[in-house]
């Protein structure tokens, strides 16, 4: 099932599955996310805010979980695979 994720403040929208990480989008469409480790989960430096459709994104991962800095609506986008539209804030 394909669903939408727009990346604010771009307004860059891109269609996804379920098997794509809000990172991977981020880079098709040319967003920077700060990662550094490639999409490993290492350096905790992909945060991303989730502003809408926080209902359509996985459960927090067991790394995210230990990240003690990430808001209630913060989570690291190479963890996080949707299932519904969502809109993410990249800072």
């Amino acid at each position: 099932m394909m669903t939408k994720a727009r990346f604010e403040p771009s307004g860059f929208e891109i269609e996804l599955d379920d098997t794509t990480t809000l990172r991977e989008a981020a880079h098709l469409l040319g967003i920077n996310v700060h990662d550094k480790c490639g999409g490993n989960g290492a350096c905790c430096n992909c945060v991303i805010t989730i502003v809408k459709g926080m209902e359509n994104i996985c459960p927090k991962t067991i790394l995210e979980e230990a990240v003690f800095y990430l808001d209630k609506n913060d989570r690291l986008s190479c963890q996080c695979r949707i299932y519904g539209d969502v809109i993410v804030r990249v800072d």
